[in-house]
C-alpha cells in the first residue's frame, strides 16, 4: 500500500496489507498470536495489544506509524489510553503522542486530564519537543494549583526543572527542583520514590554546574532512598564513582565502581548491563590490566550495531580509542576513532573525544595540518555542548602546540578567548567569579 487511506480502520490496514505481501493470516500469525486473533482484529471484532501491533508491523514490514497514523481507533476511551500508556513504556513516543492528543481533545471520561498530559510531557521531553512540553507544563502547573495538588505540583516542578536543563538554563532548573523538594517536605504520605527522582535531578544539576562536591552529597542521599531497588542503587553508585573521580579521590571512585560492578549483574536488561560496563571500564582505563577491557567493550560494540544501534557503538568505539591512546597504542586509537566518525553525527559531542584522539594520533605522525584540524574540530564541538573540562584540556594542547611552532601570539589569543568563554558559561550556569 503505497499512499495512506485514511479511510480504512486498523483491521482493514492490517488485511489490506496482508493481501499485499500474498500472506495468509496463519502464516501472519505464526510466532504472534493466534490466526483467530488475526482473523478478529482484521474484522475489528478485537482490541489488539501494543506488543501484537508491533509484531504485525514487523511481520508486514512496515513502520507501526505507517499502521497507525490516520486510523480511527474503535476502541473505548480506556483502551486507547491502556494502549497509548504502553507505547509510552515502550519509548515509543511519537507514536504515543497522537493518541494522547485524541484523548485530551476528547476530554476522555474517567481519565483524569493531569495524567494525560503528564503522559504528553514525558513523551515530548524525551523527544526534546521544547515549545510542546513547555506549553503542557504550563497547563498542569494551573491545574495543581487550582486543585491545590501538592504531590502534582512537586511532579511538575521536577519536570520544568528538567525542561529548564534541556535549555541549559542551569540557575532555573535548580530553582524549580529545589522547589519540587521543599513541596514534597509538605507532604504527610512519603513518597520515597518521587524523593529519590528529585535528589537525583538535583545531584546530576550539581554536577553539570561543575559543583561535583555538592553533586556528590546528593548522590550519597539518594542510595539512602533507593534501599529496594538494586538497579537504581547500581546507577547510583556508579554516578558516586564518577563524581570521586572527578575529584581525584581515586580509592572512593574505586570503591563505589566496585559495588556499581556487584549489582550490575542484577540489572535487568541486557543494554543496561552493557552501559553499566562501558562507563565502568572508562573508570578502571588507567589500571595496568586495562587491555582486559579492550575485547568486552568491542563485543559491547559490535552487539549495538548488530541491534541497529550505530550511534551507540559509536560512542563505544570513541571510548576504545581514548583507551587506547592513554596508553600509547597509536595505531589502535586511530582504528577505533576512525569506527566511531563512521557511527556518530558530525555534530555530536562524542565527536570532541574522537576529533582529539585524531588530533593527538596525527601530532605523533608528525603530520600537523591534520592534527591541526582535529584539534580546531575538537574545540568547535566542546564549544557548542558546553564541554568545559574538555574544552580546557584540548586548548591547553593547542596552546602548547602553537607556542612549539613560535606562534605565541595565536596561543596567547586562544588561551584568551578559552577564559572569556569560560566565565560566559559559568555565568549562565548561575556562578560569578
Amino acid at each position: 500500500m503505497s499512499e495512506l487511506d485514511t479511510s480504512l480502520s486498523l483491521g482493514q490496514r492490517i488485511r489490506e496489507l496482508r493481501f499485499s505481501k500474498g500472506m495468509t493470516q496463519i502464516e501472519l500469525a505464526k510466532g504472534l498470536c493466534t490466526p483467530s486473533m488475526v482473523s478478529q482484529v482484521e474484522s475489528d471484532r478485537a482490541r489488539p495489544s501494543y506488543k501484537v501491533l508491533v509484531s504485525i508491523a514487523a511481520r508486514l514490514d512496515v513502520p507501526l506509524e505507517h499502521l497507525l497514523n490516520g486510523v480511527s481507533f474503535d476502541l473505548e476511551n480506556s483502551s486507547k489510553y491502556k494502549l497509548a500508556k504502553s507505547m509510552v513504556q515502550a519509548k515509543e513516543y511519537k507514536t504515543a503522542i497522537p493518541l494522547l492528543d485524541d484523548l485530551l481533545d476528547c476530554m476522555a471520561y474517567r481519565i483524569p486530564k493531569e495524567s494525560l498530559l503528564l503522559e504528553l510531557v514525558l513523551c515530548h521531553l524525551e523527544l526534546r519537543n521544547i515549545v510542546e512540553a513547555e506549553s503542557k507544563l504550563n497547563q498542569l502547573y494551573q491545574l495543581a494549583n487550582n486543585s491545590q495538588n501538592d504531590r502534582l505540583l512537586a511532579v511538575v516542578l521536577l519536570q520544568l526543572g528538567k525542561l529548564a536543563a534541556l535549555k541549559c538554563d542551569y540557575p532555573i532548573a535548580l530553582f524549580h527542583t529545589n522547589r519540587a523538594w521543599e513541596e514534597l517536605q509538605t507532604i504527610e504520605e512519603i513518597d520515597t520514590d518521587l524523593q529519590a527522582k528529585v535528589t537525583m535531578q538535583l545531584a546530576s544539576l550539581h554536577e553539570r554546574v561543575g559543583k561535583v562536591a555538592e553533586a556528590g552529597k546528593f548522590y550519597e542521599r539518594a542510595l539512602l532512598l533507593h534501599q529496594h531497588n538494586a538497579e537504581e542503587r547500581g546507577k547510583t553508585y556508579l554516578r558516586l564513582a564518577e563524581v570521586y573521580d572527578r575529584q581525584k579521590k581515586y580509592e572512593q571512585a574505586q570503591e563505589y565502581a566496585m559495588k556499581a560492578t556487584v549489582l550490575l549483574e542484577e540489572q535487568s536488561t541486557n543494554e543496561h548491563r552493557q552501559e553499566m560496563q562501558r562507563r565502568l571500564f572508562m573508570l578502571q582505563r588507567d589500571s595496568s590490566d586495562w587491555n582486559k577491557s579492550v575485547p568486552i567493550l568491542l563485543s559491547i560494540a559490535e552487539q549495538y550495531e548488530q541491534n541497529g544501534k550505530k550511534q551507540k557503538a559509536g560512542e563505544v568505539y570513541a571510548d576504545l580509542a581514548l583507551s587506547c591512546l592513554e596508553n600509547d597504542e597509536y595505531d589502535e586509537a586511530w582504528a577505533f576513532a576512525e569506527k566511531a566518525r563512521m557511527a556518530l553525527p558530525d555534530t555530536d559531542s562524542t565527536m570532541g573525544k574522537v576529533h582529539r584522539v585524531l588530533s593527538f594520533v596525527y601530532s605523533r605522525r608528525e603530520d600537523e595540518k591534520k592534527g591541526k584540524r582535529h584539534l580546531e574540530n575538537a574545540v568547535k564541538i566542546f564549544e557548542q555542548h558546553g564541554k568545559i573540562a574538555e574544552l580546557e584540556a584540548v586548548t591547553l594542547h593547542m596552546c602548547r602546540y602553537l607556542s612549539d611552532k613560535g606562534e605565541h601570539r595565536e596561543a596567547f589569543e586562544r588561551m584568551e578567548a578559552f577564559h572569556y568563554y569560560l566565565i560566559k558559561q559559568l555565568e549562565q550556569r548561575g556562578i560569578v567569579l
